[in-house]
């Protein structure tokens, strides 16, 4: 009985020491821990594309791609998969499948809740993002072009672990490709020059249209002529042109009147004047007085009105019409040109 109470402290004795070893070996424990996590990179532990998470293990099962609408563009995706990984080492997708989700995490490590992430896009991101426990990144609506993202983890306050680094590359859509952008310029080119052809040929086309302009504006105007030359000193046309002078102002004289004057049918007149000038009667009649008319513009004391008048037209407008329907020009165009070629 009297040992008891040395047994009792010599046990007690032995637990202070074995709670103060503990004591000390906890801090060097938990430094270990963190070198531990030090040495190692956080991994890439699955991927979601276009919000479907992906197995790509699994992409040459038939059956598991009737479950991704795009299996078959992600079988084009990627070379291999990454060790002891369902990941592949990088990506390369094409322009529609552009919104990629990235899981991660920190290897053989228990407390996982302990561990902060942090990542950076290169070209994109111009800092580390702040330290955080979720363990992914979203990348949203990438435009095509290659992307690098960086990630780090530490346990708690801790040192960082080692950078790992995740490549994807986002395709170009065919119509920005360098051949396609090449047909374009070289369609742009070639509309370019059709267009500066088509307006040259429009310039020449104009320029040749004036000049035609020009030409008819001086056969218009020179002296009236019958059909063949050798009749105009045929005493018939004389008649004819004497009798229509001398009632010129007269609007109401016409083929009756003439033929009339002339005693002769209305039919020898027309086959008369048809075979000597290739006019009818009536379009004789209207060419002389308006061959008159541009004669009498060479006075600069009349004007269009009065000229109208004196050749038989007693509406001005309506022999503006029938003048610039037979020459081409209005009878004030043809005034101011007669006059000008007369200074």
């Amino acid at each position: 009985m009297r040992n008891q109470p040395r047994r009792k402290f010599a046990i007690s004795k032995g637990v202070q020491k074995i709670a103060l070893l503990l004591i000390f070996l906890l801090p060097a424990f938990g430094h270990l821990q963190s070198q531990s996590a030090v040495s190692r990179k956080p991994i890439i532990s699955h991927i979601d594309i276009m919000e479907h998470p992906v197995n790509f293990s699994r992409l040459n099962d038939e059956d598991y791609r009737e479950t991704l609408p795009f299996a078959n563009e992600l079988l084009q995706s990627f070379d291999s998969l990454e060790q002891f990984s369902d990941c592949p080492n990088r990506l390369e997708l094409p322009h529609d499948l552009n919104t990629i989700k990235l899981y991660f995490s920190l290897p053989n490590w228990k407390a996982s809740h302990n561990v902060f992430y942090s990542h950076l896009v290169q070209g994109n991101d111009p800092n580390w993002s702040p330290p955080a426990k979720d363990p992914f990144i979203s990348l949203t609506n990438l435009s095509p072009g290659a992307y690098t993202v960086q990630i780090k983890a530490r346990a708690g306050s801790g040192n960082w672990t080692g950078i790992t680094s995740y490549s994807i590359n986002i395709q170009r859509p065919w119509w920005q490709t360098w051949w396609a952008l090449t047909l374009l310029s070289f369609a742009i080119l070639s509309a370019i020059v059709y267009l500066i052809q088509y307006w040259l040929e429009r310039q020449q086309e104009i320029r040749e249209m004036y000049q035609l302009l020009e030409a008819y504006k001086k056969a218009a105007l020179s002296p009236f002529k019958v059909r063949n030359p050798a009749d105009v000193s045929d005493g018939f046309i004389r008649l004819v042109n004497h009798t229509l002078e001398t009632h010129l102002s007269d609007e109401n004289f016409g083929i009756a009147e003439l033929c009339e004057l002339l005693n002769i049918s209305r039919a020898q007149l027309h086959r008369k004047l048809k075979q000597m000038t290739g006019l009818s009667t009536s379009h004789y009649i209207r060419s002389l007085r308006l061959q008159i008319a541009k004669e009498m513009f060479q006075d600069p004391n009349l004007n269009v009105s009065e000229v109208a008048f004196a050749v038989g037209f007693s509406n001005a407008a309506y022999f503006s019409r029938v003048f610039k329907s037979q020459y081409g020009i209005s009878p004030s165009e043809a005034r101011d040109y007669i006059q000008g070629n007369n200074d």
